[in-house]
């Protein structure tokens, strides 16, 4: 039996972009926390219109020594989750690094925090937050 011994989670972040080159280094743009939605008008729903969002979470495995399945799991302000599919890499260097690169659509349905968690097999091995906030801008009636 192949020995394993765990990797660690060197990177675990959301952003908008990320670049990488054909050596395997990640250029990580734009580190993200938040959303602000904004509706502006004369009638602006009280609640947080259903949409969607994008994000891209980043993920850079090493230590290990082994196969193994890295995914992101996000946790809604609700408590509903969404999981990406499963990514399998293998490590057989101790200096060998994985990365792992999820653009995920994220249904956004109410505001409040979504955690996002970075997995290894079923072991949440990191998470961060990622706060939807919903502001409301209510213009007068013009006066007629």
């Amino acid at each position: 039996m192949e020995e394993q011994l765990m990797p660690y989670l060197r990177v675990g972040a959301i952003c908008d972009l990320v670049l990488e080159e054909k050596t395997g280094v990640l250029s990580v743009i734009r580190l993200i926390d938040t959303l602000e939605v904004t509706a502006e008008g004369m009638e602006v729903p009280v609640e947080l219109p259903p949409g969607q969002s994008t994000i891209t979470a980043v993920m850079s495995w090493v230590g290990g020594l082994g196969t193994y399945e890295a995914k992101v799991k996000i946790i809604t302000p609700t408590g509903d989750t969404i999981e990406t599919m499963t990514f399998p890499f293998h490590l057989d260097s101790l200096i060998r690094s994985q990365n792992i690169i999820v653009k995920v659509t994220i249904p956004v349905q109410k505001d409040g925090v979504y955690w996002i968690e970075f997995l290894l097999g079923d072991e949440v091995r990191s998470r961060v937050p990622w706060r939807v906030i919903y502001k409301r801008i209510k213009h007068p009636r013009p006066k007629s």
